[in-house]
C-alpha cells in the first residue's frame, strides 16, 4: 500500500504560478526544496515526514529506485521542474539612467563654536 502525505498539512501556494506546494529539506544539506503537493509515480525524489512534522526529501538512485514503504516515503516531483510561472510576472524596478547623487559631507560645528568658520 503506497504512502500518501496529509492532504492539507504543510501545503502553501507558489508565488509564481499559484500551484499547491510543500517545502522540504534536502536533498542537499541545508537546502529547501519546493515539491508538488500531490505524490507522483513519475517523481525522481522520495519524501517523508519527520517526527517533528517537517518534510525531508532525497534523490532516488539506481541502488534505490523506489520510495521505501518501511520509511513511509512517497515519490515526489520538484516544483522547479513543473512551475509554469515566470519571473516576468513580478514587477521590477526601472533601470536607473545615472547613479544616485551623494550628499556632500558637511560636519556641523561643535556646540558653542561659531557657524561661519570663526567670523562673527
Amino acid at each position: 500500500m503506497p504512502t500518501i502525505p496529509h492532504p492539507t498539512q504543510g501545503v502553501t501556494k507558489c508565488t509564481r504560478c499559484g500551484a499547491s506546494i510543500r517545502w522540504a529539506t534536502g536533498p542537499d544539506r541545508g537546502q529547501r526544496t519546493p515539491l508538488n503537493a500531490l505524490p507522483s509515480p513519475a517523481g525522481g525524489l522520495a519524501a517523508r515526514t519527520t517526527g517533528l512534522g517537517g518534510l525531508v526529501v532525497r534523490r532516488l538512485s539506481a541502488e534505490e529506485p523506489d520510495a521505501v514503504e518501511a520509511l513511509l516515503e512517497w515519490k515526489a516531483v520538484s516544483h522547479f521542474d513543473s512551475c509554469t510561472g515566470s519571473n516576468s510576472q513580478q514587477p521590477q524596478a526601472p533601470p536607473r539612467s545615472r547613479p544616485a547623487r551623494r550628499r556632500p559631507t558637511v560636519q556641523p560645528p561643535l556646540w558653542g563654536q561659531p557657524q561661519n568658520g570663526g567670523r562673527r
